[in-house]
């Protein structure tokens, strides 16, 4: 139980930040599509990004909802 402890917190980190940094720059390179007009860079950036951003988004749910259990989480309104 221990190595998978090590293992999660790390890997959680990474995908965190892989699906933040994926959001972040299709958000941006949007914005600048928007402000310049140009529909197929807002749209071509979804594209290209939506999937990476989506499986990322979805491994990092799924390993935080696994690390509540190995990890004992609990919320605030159970004792």
């Amino acid at each position: 139980m221990n190595m998978v402890k090590r293992v999660s917190m790390p890997l959680f980190k990474v995908c965190l930040v892989a699906f933040l940094a994926l959001s972040v720059v299709m958000v941006v390179v949007q914005a600048v599509g928007l402000i310049a007009g140009d529909a197929g860079l807002v749209s071509g950036v979804v594209g290209a990004l939506g999937m990476p951003m989506t499986v990322a988004a979805g491994v990092t749910g799924l390993l935080g909802f696994a690390m509540s259990y190995v990890f004992r989480w609990q919320s605030d309104g159970e004792d």
